[in-house]
């Protein structure tokens, strides 16, 4: 008996210790923290710029942690475009019409009641989608639009704290820009937006 509870007292032991050095070792890098050099300016051929948000679909849920995605992709998307581009022309217009933004669970796994439970902790999944198009208007009514729609999925594991939280969700959100930054530089290098922007 003796003998019986010494194993058990190891086995748990071990797999607390197991427990902490996962939960420690948990880090992220600033590869995709979004610093102002990091953004590529684009001078636009435009008097003007602005960020349009009449027209923009934030789905509200009961679930705060996912509002609080939403508000953070907003802000985020809204810094960069501001430091993305710069007018240069003398006529013209640009728009950035912001249109949906929303993030979802798309995977929940509960902790199950075992000492399995320790290593396989419980997670959710979630997808941050935002969608957006890029207007510029000429005085001669001519119009180009860049639509852009992107999304990207990470996971929240349970034992997280509220500062590791944060830390993934500020991560996730700034690579989630950094593709959204890639696709438009490529899209506005293209042949068909010579006019409008300024090499």
């Amino acid at each position: 008996m003796v003998f019986k509870k010494n194993i058990m007292l190891k086995v748990f032991i071990l797999l607390k210790f197991f427990l902490l050095l996962g939960g420690c070792a948990y880090q992220y890098t600033n590869e995709h923290n979004l610093d102002i050099e990091d953004v590529k300016k684009i001078k636009l051929n435009v008097q003007s710029f602005e960020i349009n948000k009449d027209n923009l679909d934030i789905i509200k849920t009961e679930n705060l942690l996912q509002n609080e995605i939403n508000k953070k992709a907003l802000n985020k998307l809204e810094a960069w475009a501001w430091q993305k581009f710069a007018t240069e022309g003398i006529e013209n217009k640009a728009f950035l019409n912001l249109l949906k933004i929303d993030t979802s669970v798309i995977e929940k796994r509960k902790n199950k009641k075992s000492i399995l439970s320790i290593i396989n902790q419980g997670k959710e999944v979630y997808k941050i989608a935002l969608n957006f198009d890029l207007s510029i208007n000429t005085n001669d009514s001519l119009m180009k639009t860049l639509k852009i729609t992107s999304s990207l999925d990470f996971e929240l594991l349970n034992k997280y704290s509220i500062a590791q939280r944060n830390k993934v969700i500020i991560y996730n959100v700034n690579k989630l820009i950094k593709l959204i930054d890639e696709k438009v530089t490529f899209q506005l290098n293209k042949k068909a937006f010579n006019k409008f922007v300024i090499m």
